[in-house]
């Protein structure tokens, strides 16, 4: 059930797509959003004047509360329920503490891309936050605009029990009305597990929902395999879990995850093992 949003946003093009995107998401699940702006902590000159970096800060203060009073504006014309903050500190750590303390249901944040660098909440802030949240986080490509997700996939590392991940991804399956589409891409590693241990006979006998189908991807590079899925079937949403560390390292902790989370051009969800079995 998904009824709080956190939304951060440094004011950007690409944080505006993705309130623009979260609202369609928030009218479609009845959910409020909570847009957070965060201030970061300045490294100041010792010799700066106070005067000066008290002009610095009121000017942040200002920028901060026209751009809010802008949001605020779209917000309610589209009868939302929302709430503004602004915080000082570091993007990640603020981002993950008031989702915690908030008892935010999703995070859902923006990205720019690689070319993006000068933007606060570009690919590396995001991976950060996804690094160290205890809630989930839903990332959105700039060019994504929202609609109702026509196909949901999620991709799995096989190893670990999956069943309550998979009633997550049926409830917003059931939500959109949609197929779900597990898939795994094989590895060396395939080979040590039983028959009988089997991940999708498993889960298959556990979860019942009509549009679900369970496939094996041929083994080849991970992040490429996933991405050449989720193009041929036009998938409008992909899905992975922080639940395993040898897999998760491999794809949000290294060079090539940055390739999944730059260029992405499909909404990414990662869901968080804890949260899900609260």
């Amino acid at each position: 059930m998904i009824s709080k949003i956190l939304v951060p946003t440094d004011f950007s093009q690409a944080a505006e797509n993705a309130m623009d995107y979260a609202i369609g998401f928030a009218q479609k699940t009845k959910a409020s959003i909570h847009l957070l702006h965060i201030n970061q902590v300045a490294l100041v000159d010792a010799s700066m004047p106070a005067e000066s970096y008290q002009m610095f800060v009121k000017e942040q203060e200002d920028f901060t509360a026209e751009n809010f009073e802008r949001l605020g504006k779209k917000l309610k014309e589209k009868s939302v329920n929302f709430t503004l903050s602004s915080h000082y500190g570091f993007v990640a750590d603020e981002i993950c503490h008031y989702a915690h303390t908030e008892n935010a249901d999703l995070i859902l944040m923006g990205t720019t891309g690689s070319s993006g660098i000068s933007e606060i909440l570009v690919g590396s802030n995001a991976a950060s936050v996804v690094a160290k949240t205890e809630v989930p986080v839903l990332v959105i490509p700039p060019s994504c605009v929202y609609k109702d997700p026509g196909r949901i996939v999620y991709a799995s590392d096989y190893n670990e029990p999956e069943t309550y991940v998979l009633r997550r991804l049926v409830y917003f399956a059931e939500l959109f009305d949609c197929p779900l589409d597990v898939i795994h891409v094989k590895s060396e590693n395939d080979k040590y597990f039983k028959a009988e241990n089997n991940f999708f006979k498993r889960n298959k006998s556990e979860i019942s929902y009509p549009q679900l189908q369970f496939i094996e991807l041929e083994k080849g590079e991970i992040i490429a395999s996933i991405n050449e899925y989720v193009d041929g079937v036009k998938a409008d949403l992909l899905v992975m879990a922080k639940h395993n560390r040898s897999f998760f390292d491999r794809l949000f902790h290294r060079s090539m995850s940055k390739k999944m989370a730059y260029h992405t051009h499909v909404p990414l969800l990662i869901l968080v093992k804890d949260q899900l079995q609260k």
